[in-house]
């Protein structure tokens, strides 16, 4: 299928790359020479950026989907994306809204450069893509070629939440769909909290297993990561909502 560039607007909330990596020295030692391999366009900070908007009903399993840790990691950053380095992983992720595919990439690329032109990551053993997209006042029914029913026709779900392991071509794929659930935002200025319904669409596209010692070969994993995220969220959207999204090709 022709896959678009961009849609508008991207509904994306999140965009997450985890790569998990062995290293010939303890972190402790080597957050130090990551410090020093970064150029200088880079701001170092212990503490979060902003509070992570994973919400109960998306948090990661343990060892399979995407985690990002929220107490004190050694984070890094620009003014286009954060850098979260723990041990044996990095997590990259946009710093405000997605910067589209083009622009998150070259930026990917350029820390990866970096931080393994130390010598001190040995091998790469896991890619991981994680794309979550919401739709405020959205039905997924309406959205995606999907239905969520079960044996009691009469029944009407207020909320639905639906997950999904499997392999596309060669790689593991967790898919969770929440539809109409509860989102409890704070307004600007003011105590008063506003709740909505918002439905999620929730990707984690996952290369295990891995041995990759070469950059090379590990950014054509990450885009074929990003390519098969791609196949299954626009194979998934009826034509009329995908439509509605402005597709340009």
């Amino acid at each position: 299928m022709s896959l678009p560039k961009k849609i508008t607007p991207s509904n994306l909330k999140e965009a997450v790359v985890e790569i998990k990596y062995i290293s010939d020295l303890p972190f402790e030692v080597l957050v130090g020479i990551f410090f020093k391999a970064l150029d200088d366009t880079y701001k170092y900070t212990n503490r979060p950026l902003q509070q992570l908007p994973f919400r109960q009903g998306l948090q990661a399993k343990l060892g399979q989907e995407i985690t990002i840790r929220v107490g004190h990691p050694s984070l890094f950053y620009n003014d286009k994306i954060s850098i979260q380095l723990s041990e044996n992983t990095f997590v990259f992720t946009s710093l405000d809204e997605y910067i589209g595919w083009q622009d998150y990439k070259p930026q990917i690329e350029k820390a990866l450069q970096q931080l393994m032109s130390t010598n001190h990551v040995k091998k790469c053993t896991r890619v991981g893509l994680r794309y979550i997209s919401e739709y405020a006042g959205k039905d997924l029914k309406d959205c995606i070629n999907f239905s969520f029913s079960f044996g009691l026709p009469q029944v009407q779900s207020e909320t639905t939440a639906f997950r999904s392991e499997f392999i596309y071509n060669g790689t593991k794929i967790i898919l969770n769909l929440n539809n109409k659930v509860p989102f409890i935002r704070q307004q600007p200025s003011a105590r008063q909290v506003e709740i909505t319904q918002v439905s999620i669409v929730d990707i984690d596209v996952i290369a295990d297993n891995l041995e990759i010692s070469d950059l090379d070969q590990l950014l054509k994993t990450i885009e074929e990561n990003h390519t098969k995220e791609k196949e299954i969220y626009f194979g998934m959207l009826k034509k009329d909502f995908l439509q509605s999204l402005n597709p340009e090709y």
